[in-house]
């Protein structure tokens, strides 16, 4: 039984962008294999027609098809779906978040057989085993399956306790050493799941519910297994010098830290980033990460008003623990990288401009700037609609990545605006750094700030810059200019 799974990485327009390697297909790979299945992969870093799509389908024969969609791109699920349905009887299965918080959309679909909601790992494995043998696959926990006009809607089943069970993610289904990251030397890793805190903007807290066994929802590969991975992908891929891990929250244990690191540091010793949270900056922990090769934390920074992040993201930090762990981290030598949301529900203008100024004065290695996005299954969904900041009409009308535009009608800030400052956030916090380190004039600022929130600036730039605009785009095709999709700082 041949199993082909649909990739559709189109969250960026970079013609140079080369692919991500996506750990939840890797994952489900890993599991089939080991149980005698084959598997192949069709990922798209940008939309293709529909005769090379089908082309590629009849070449692979698959017995099944698996699409994992996230909000953003499950319009192209559908669309990719209806093209493979046209030259193939090889049932089409759905999983992915989107499908995990938005079931009853998706499997409307009529292209769509299945779906699988929740972690996929033994689920595919059971389906694929039925599937096999020929008998009922009604009954799978996490699988909803269409058959004979009815919808069999099973149960989640437990989380996976023991991740040490599951095999090591399959990097081979990918065209591994040209995937965007590893190109340049960085494989990513998660040898952790889940996360425990309750940010309004985040899934997390909704998948963790979904479960019947929650309390496991948090889990870590013990740190011999995470370490095992590690060796045996730079020894399979030896251009690998940099350890890129995508966990959640990997380093939220400290007795997890202290085990992993002390192998770490004897048998990797390669430099690594992470994500990390803003309160969890603390003396020990830096320490013990430096010491180990940290090179770059990233932050969710997501705003610099105090109230924004109490109130409405519930992020539980504040914007002088940002500052705090930003000094810390540059006291230690370890590069920052702050990631921050515009648009966010009940931000006006000035808001936006403390999250500007606040990355100014933290000076981050890198600034990664994003336009919120109600997605179904948070809390700021739930309020956008009960607020009416997000109609019917837009509901469905999801862009194709979180740097394409707003859809919320906010009473705060206009759509203009908050395009605006995603698209000048760079600029300005150059600008904020500048005054504040060589023309720190209170009054000064102030000016600057009211003439930045006037309603109708956006306007204005755009009449005045637009040929200017023009002539550099110009000048960039002219030059072939080359940007990176992922800015991950590793010299």
């Amino acid at each position: 039984m041949r199993i082909t799974f649909v990739y559709l990485d189109l969250a960026t327009d970079d013609p140079y962008y080369s692919g991500y390697f996506y750990h939840g297909i890797a994952c489900l790979s890993a599991v089939l294999k080991k149980a005698g299945f084959q598997t192949n992969l069709i990922q798209l870093t940008k939309e293709i027609s529909s005769a090379e799509f089908q082309a590629r389908i009849k070449k692979l024969k698959p017995s099944l098809i698996a699409f994992s969609a996230t909000s953003h791109v499950f319009s192209f699920v559908q669309k990719y779906a209806a093209i493979a349905k046209k030259i193939t009887a090889a049932p089409i299965i759905c999983g992915g978040v989107h499908a995990t918080l938005c079931p009853e959309e998706v499997v409307s679909d009529k292209n769509i057989d299945m779906i699988c909601r929740g972690e996929g790992e033994m689920a595919f494995l059971e389906l694929c085993q039925k599937m096999e043998k020929g008998k009922f696959i009604g009954n799978i926990e996490n699988i909803w399956v269409k058959k004979n006009g009815k919808i069999y809607k099973n149960r989640i089943r437990p989380v996976i306790k023991d991740l040490d069970t599951l095999p090591y993610p399959d990097r081979e289904i990918f065209d591994y050493p040209n995937l965007n990251l590893e190109k340049k030397g960085i494989a990513t890793f998660m040898p952790s799941r889940g996360c425990p805190f309750q940010c309004s903007f985040c899934c997390e807290y909704t998948f963790r519910r979904l479960y019947p066994n929650p309390q496991n929802y948090i889990r870590f590969r013990s740190p011999q297994s995470a370490i095992t991975e590690i060796k045996e992908t730079i020894k399979k891929h030896p251009f690998i010098k940099f350890v890129r891990f995508d966990d959640d929250l990997l380093f939220i244990n400290i007795k997890w830290v202290k085990d992993f690191i002390e192998i770490y540091k004897k048998e990797v010793n390669l430099p690594f980033s992470a994500d990390m949270r803003i309160d969890m900056a603390s003396e020990e922990l830096f320490t013990l990460l430096k010491e180990a090769g940290a090179h770059l934390f990233r932050f969710g920074v997501e705003s610099g008003n105090d109230y924004i992040l109490k109130e409405v993201l519930n992020k539980g930090i504040t914007a002088e623990q940002t500052k705090k762990a930003f000094k810390l981290a540059k006291e230690k030598g370890i590069k920052a990288q702050a990631y921050n949301m515009v648009g966010v529900p009940y931000e006006s203008a000035k808001e936006v401009l403390d999250t500007i100024k606040l990355n100014a004065q933290i000076e981050p290695e890198i600034s990664v700037v994003s336009i919120f996005y109600p997605y179904r299954g948070t809390r700021l969904y739930e309020i956008c609609l009960e607020k009416g900041f997000l109609k019917e009409e837009n509901i469905r009308n999801i862009p194709k990545n979180y740097y394409s535009y707003s859809v919320l009608n906010l009473p705060t800030i206009r759509r203009q605006q908050i395009w605006f400052f995603y698209r000048y956030f760079y600029l300005l916090k150059l600008f904020y750094r500048l005054l504040y380190k060589n023309f720190y004039f209170p009054p000064l600022i102030f000016l600057i700030d009211k003439l930045l929130i006037f309603k109708y600036l956006p306007e204005i730039v755009k009449v005045t810059l637009e040929p200017f605009r023009r002539a550099v785009r110009l000048l960039k095709e002219k030059i072939h200019f080359k940007k990176a999709f992922d800015t991950e700082a590793i010299n």
